[in-house]
Order: structure tokens, then C-alpha cells, then sequence
């Protein structure tokens, strides 16, 4: 059974790289100045442990200043329809995007979406749902949410659930064939329990090249996000989105790193675009 599934997977990869160029079309060059700014959130904590955690007043009064300034949170769905047809982005408009699956998206940011009508985009690892990663001398426990929890977000009209692999191991620790399994097998899982088409993905620590553009591309997905801007290297930009890194430091000095980014998502320098950032004026 082993040997049948990884000649599928080297014919697969074979017709990736060898066909996608056979017929000479290339897609036109895009920028990030075609898409409105997305958000990249990971856990959400009532006091913060780790650098990419945002604590819940923090986060409350993001979501309110998203509000009051006539914000608004676009659907999954939405997002790709302007991103496909380009069609022009509503002009206050954002993407609210969470990686990895933490519990407390789903006991903290979840009821303040709702009570807000806002959409977001839930990126999760298939192997680790429903699992937890013990604390050590550096970080609290962090726990992820459950296959459960997964099925009943999907059901809920404000929320699309996308794949963030089915392990989150680092790129360069895979072949080529493994992460053929990481990005299809994760994608098809998704489907299983929801129901639903997965659509979207997001780069593990936020790395691509062109090989994970063109796999990602390959596995039928519409859209895929990273965190650095590291070009579009021969693919259409919808593959290579970057996002905003929604750290602690977005939550100080009265949200001002936060609020200069999404005014100025389309002109941001690229040292914003990275893992774990931390820059400040």
C-alpha cells in the first residue's frame, strides 16, 4: 500500500514541475498591492506566554478599533472573490487569519467575533487537534482545539477552516514527497470532518519557495498565505500572501504598530513580513 501511494505521489510530482511549464502560460505578475491587509493571529491568552500570543484586552480592543473605524472583517469567501475575479477590495477591509489551533481561539476570540459579527480564517494542524504541548521553563502549556470543536467553527457562517499541514514540520526537514502528503492529506482530512471544500493555506513558520508554491498550487488550494513577503518567485500572488504578525507588540504604545500596518499594509516594509518579529519605532 506504501509503495502504491508514493508512486502516486512521484507521478504527481513529476507532472507538477514538468507540465505546469509545457504550454508557456504564465500567470501575470501581482503584488500585495492587489490584496487588502489579512491578519495572522496565533493563541489568544488572558495573560500572554510567548511573543505571538495577543492577550484577550488586547485583542478586544483591536477588534473595537476595527469597528469603530468602519472596518470590515471580509469572509473567506469573499476574500477570494475579489482575489479571482480582481474585483477591487471593499476599501476598509480585512482578512482575520489564526494559526496553528490553539484552544484559546475558541474559548476567547471565537465569543468576541460573534458578539461582533466578524469573519476569520482558522488554520489548523490535522495531528495535532485535540492535543497539547506541555509547558517548560520558557512558555506555559499550550493546548490545541478539538476535531469537535473544528466541525462545529466550519458550521458557523463567520468562520472557514483552512490547513496549516498535518504536522507543522519545518520545510526543510521534509522531501518533497512528504510534504506532497502534508499538504494534500491535511487538505482532504479537513474536508472529511467539515464537509466543506478546504480553500485555503498557510506556509508552516511562514516559509515558501517556488517547489511549495507549485505544490501548493498542484493540491488545489485558491489561496495560500505566509508571513514573510519573499516575492512572488514565477507563481500568481494569491499564493503567497503575506500577513500581519499579530504579536504582543501589536498591543503597545496604544496599538500603534497595529494601526500603522493596516493603514499601511500596501507600502509596509518587508522586515514586518517575519516569524515573531519585534520592531517599533
Amino acid at each position: 500500500m506504501f509503495l502504491k501511494l508514493e508512486k502516486i505521489f512521484l507521478v504527481m510530482i513529476f507532472t507538477l514541475f514538468f507540465t505546469n511549464h509545457a504550454y508557456g502560460e504564465t500567470p501575470p505578475p501581482l503584488t500585495r498591492s492587489n490584496f487588502t491587509p489579512v491578519l495572522m493571529y496565533h493563541d489568544i491568552r488572558m495573560q500572554v506566554s510567548n511573543d505571538f500570543d495577543v492577550s484577550t484586552e488586547d485583542f478586544e480592543k483591536q477588534l473595537d478599533w476595527l469597528a469603530a473605524n468602519d472596518y470590515k472583517t471580509l469572509s473567506l469567501d469573499e476574500y477570494i472573490d475579489c482575489a479571482l475575479n480582481k474585483k477591487k477590495f471593499p476599501k476598509k477591509s480585512v482578512l482575520i487569519t489564526f494559526d496553528d489551533g490553539y484552544s484559546g481561539i475558541y474559548k476567547y476570540a471565537v465569543p468576541e467575533l460573534r458578539k461582533r459579527n466578524m469573519h476569520a480564517v482558522f488554520f489548523v494542524i490535522r495531528d495535532l487537534l485535540g492535543t497539547e504541548l506541555p509547558p517548560d521553563e520558557h512558555t506555559a502549556k499550550y493546548d490545541y482545539i478539538t476535531r469537535e470543536q473544528v466541525k462545529t467553527l466550519s458550521q458557523d457562517p463567520l468562520f472557514s477552516i483552512g490547513s496549516h499541514t498535518n504536522t507543522h514540520s519545518m520545510p526543510h526537514q521534509l522531501s518533497l514527497l512528504q510534504l506532497a502528503n502534508e499538504y494534500f492529506e491535511s487538505k482532504k482530512s479537513i474536508e472529511d470532518l467539515t464537509g466543506k471544500p478546504c480553500k485555503a493555506f498557510a506556509f508552516p513558520v511562514g516559509y515558501y519557495d517556488k517547489d511549495l508554491l507549485r505544490l501548493v498550487k498542484k493540491a488545489d488550494y485558491v489561496l495560500a498565505f505566509s508571513v514573510s513577503d519573499l516575492g512572488l518567485l514565477d507563481q500568481e500572488a494569491r499564493y503567497s500572501i503575506p500577513r500581519i504578525y499579530m504579536g504582543v507588540v501589536m498591543g503597545q504604545k496604544n496599538m500603534k504598530l497595529f494601526k500603522y500596518s493596516l493603514e499601511n499594509y500596501h507600502k509596509l516594509p518587508k522586515k514586518i513580513f517575519a516569524e515573531r518579529f519585534k520592531w517599533l519605532d
